[in-house]
C-alpha cells in the first residue's frame, strides 16, 4: 500500500535494526529495486554540522539504508547530495558536510561512490504542468537513477515549516540553481522539482530532530525514531505531525496532493509500528523562532495560514529592518489567513497578506496572491510604515549578491 508509513523506535542505540524494521513494515524495497537498477541514496547534507545535531541526516542512518539497498544487488549505488547554496546567506561545502555527518566514512567502508551533486554534470529539464518552474536544471546522477531514496532528517524550516523528503530533493539542483526555487516561490517550486524527479521511497532520520532556526545544541530534540514509506507525501505528513505541525499548513504538501489526486491529510495515511501519538512533540517552527525576534511586529494568523505567505514574509520583514526601518515597524500588524477582524492599536499599520486575508476590512495595505510575491510584500509593508520600498528591494538584491559572490567557490567543494 503506497499510503503505508511505518514508525519504529531506536532501541539500545541500534539504528540499523530500527531502519530495517521500518522498511520491512512499510513494504520493503523489493518492488522498486532490481538487479538492473541504478540507485541514488539522497541524504540531507545541507551544511557541515555536528553529528546527531538533528540538522542533517546522520551517517548511521545512511549506512543502514545503504546496506539494505546493497543486499538486493542492484546495478549501481551512489550516495549523493549538494549542500545548500543559501538565499539570504552564503553557500556551504558538500564534502565538508559529508565528512561531519559521518557519510564519507560510511561510503568508504561500504565501497559505495559518494557524489557531490553541486558539481555533477546537469541537464535542463522541462516540468510538465509547472506551477512556477517551467524548466529546472537537475544533476545527471538523479536523472539517470532508476530509484531515488530520499533520506531527510526530521526538522523544521523558517520558510516551509517542515523540511522533509520533498524539500530534501532540492539537493539534486546543482549549486546556485537552488536559489531559483526561492526566487519563484519555494513551496510551488518544490512541487515542480518533485514532479520532474520524484523520490521513489522516503526514510526520515528522526533519531534527533531540529526545531526553530536549527541552533546547536539548544534546538536539537531527541526523538529516537525512524519513519519510512514508499510515498514521500505520506511520509512527510507523518514527519510533520510528529513535530506537531499541521500538514494542511505546509503548502507543498497541499499542492503535491492536489497534483496527484491524493488527500494530504494524516487520516489518509495507513500507519504501522509505533503509535504517532505516543511520540508527537511540539517543535517550534523556524517561523515561530523568526517571529520571536521581531517583538515590535504583531503577527496575526489563524489555522488557515500556510507557508505560502510565511515563506516570503521572512525576507520582507528581515530586510525592512536591515534597511533601517526597524523603528518604522513598531506597531505594525501583519495578518495571514482568514482573519476578519483584528484588535490592532494602529489601524493605519495593518497589512493583510494573501487571498485568505482578502476580507479583512480597513487594512492599510492588502497584498493579493497565493502566495504574494516577496517584493509586493515589501511594498505593502513599506506603505503601511511610510518607508521607501524600492530602497529596501534594491538593498535585498545587493546584499544577496554580496553573500553569494563571497561563497560561490565554497559550493565547488
Amino acid at each position: 500500500m503506497t499510503n503505508r508509513v511505518a514508525i519504529t523506535r531506536v532501541s539500545a542505540g541500534d539504528t540499523e535494526a530500527a531502519v530495517r524494521e521500518a522498511v520491512r513494515l512499510a513494504g520493503g524495497f523489493n518492488e522498486i529495486i532490481h538487479s538492473n537498477s541504478k540507485v541514488l541514496i539522497k541524504p540531507n547534507q545541507c551544511k557541515p554540522m555536528p553529528r546527531h545535531s538533528g540538522f542533517m541526516t546522520d551517517g548511521d542512518v545512511v549506512e543502514a539504508v545503504t546496506k539494505l539497498v546493497l543486499e538486493l544487488n542492484p546495478a549501481s549505488v551512489v550516495i549523493g547530495d549538494g549542500a545548500i547554496a543559501g538565499w539570504d546567506f552564503g553557500g556551504f561545502s558538500t564534502q565538508e558536510a559529508f565528512d561531519s555527518s559521518g557519510v564519507t566514512e560510511v561510503a568508504r567502508r561500504l565501497g559505495v561512490e559518494l557524489r557531490n551533486l553541486n558539481t555533477d554534470p546537469s541537464e535542463e529539464v522541462r516540468v510538465p504542468n509547472a506551477l512556477v518552474m517551467d524548466t529546472v536544471r537537475i544533476a545527471r546522477t538523479a536523472l539517470t537513477s532508476d530509484v531515488i531514496i530520499s533520506v531527510p532528517v526530521l526538522k523544521t524550516s523558517s520558510r516551509t515549516h517542515a523540511s522533509l523528503s520533498f524539500k530534501n530533493m532540492k539537493g539534486v539542483m546543482p549549486g546556485a540553481e537552488k536559489r531559483k526555487s526561492h526566487h519563484l516561490g519555494l513551496d510551488m517550486a518544490i512541487v515542480d522539482l518533485c514532479t520532474a524527479v520524484r523520490p521513489h521511497y522516503a526514510i526520515i532520520d528522526a533519531t534527533v530532530g531540529a526545531q526553530g532556526l536549527g541552533q546547536y545544541p539548544e534546538d536539537s530534540i531527541e526523538m529516537g525514531l525512524i519513519v519510512a514509506g514508499s510515498d514521500a507525501l505520506y511520509v512527510d505528513i507523518v514527519g510533520a505531525s510528529l513535530m506537531g505541525i499541521d500538514p494542511s499548513q505546509v503548502m507543498h504538501f497541499h499542492y503535491m496532493g492536489e497534483r496527484e489526486g491524493k488527500r494530504a491529510a494524516l487520516d489518509a495515511v495507513d500507519m504501522v509500528g509505533e503509535r504517532l501519538g505516543d511520540h508527537r512533540r511540539v517543535f517550534a517552527t523556524g517561523f515561530d523562532a523568526f517571529r520571536a525576534n521581531y517583538p515590535e511586529v504583531n503577527f496575526v494568523e489563524d489555522e488557515s495560514a500556510c507557508t505560502g505567505c510565511t515563506n516570503e514574509l521572512v525576507s520582507a520583514i528581515s530586510f525592512m529592518k536591515k534597511a533601517g526601518y526597524g523603528e518604522h515597524m513598531t506597531g505594525l500588524t501583519v495578518v495571514i489567513g482568514t482573519v476578519t477582524e483584528t484588535e490592532a492599536k494602529d489601524k493605519d499599520k495593518v497589512v493583510a497578506l494573501g487571498k485568505c486575508a482578502a476580507r479583512l476590512p480597513g487594512a492599510a495595505a492588502y497584498i493579493p496572491g497565493c502566495p504574494p510575491k516577496e517584493a509586493e510584500m515589501v511594498r505593502g509593508i513599506a506603505k503601511a510604515c511610510r518607508a521607501d520600498a524600492e530602497s529596501v528591494i534594491a538593498m535585498m538584491a545587493e546584499e544577496r549578491k554580496k553573500v553569494w559572490d563571497a561563497s560561490s567557490s565554497v559550493l565547488e567543494r
